[in-house]
């Protein structure tokens, strides 16, 4: 179960560490340089917490360095369903249907309509 915390800890803290640096970007004037990307990035985000909520959810997440090892406690009842983490899966469904909105609208934001 270690590994697995593990791989799926550092995943999530350099994706965190990812979506605060484009987070305050966007807060930045470069913000117009990342107007068509922005949504893309978000509904990656969000893939990427899904996908590692489901890995863990149904025990399939596990440290390569322990493939094809037996280390006692792979595949064990205590390891497979481990649970799903409800706010992980909430934040990731926010910023999917965030990525999805900046991706729908574009240039759309208040403000900025043409005439």
């Amino acid at each position: 179960m270690a590994s697995q915390l593990v791989t799926s800890s550092w995943l999530m803290g350099v994706l965190g560490v990812i979506v605060l640096v484009h987070g305050g970007i966007l807060l930045t004037d470069y913000a117009e340089r990342l107007d068509s990307v922005s949504g893309p990035l978000m509904i990656a985000y969000a893939v990427v917490m899904l996908l590692n909520q489901m890995l863990l959810g149904t025990g399939l997440m596990a440290d390569g360095s322990g493939m094809g090892m037996s280390t006692g406690m792979g595949g064990s009842a205590m390891t497979t369903g481990m649970g799903w983490d409800a706010g992980m899966v909430a934040l990731a469904i926010l910023m999917l249907g965030s990525g999805l909105i900046m991706t729908r609208d574009g240039n759309s934001a208040p403000g900025t309509e043409r005439m």
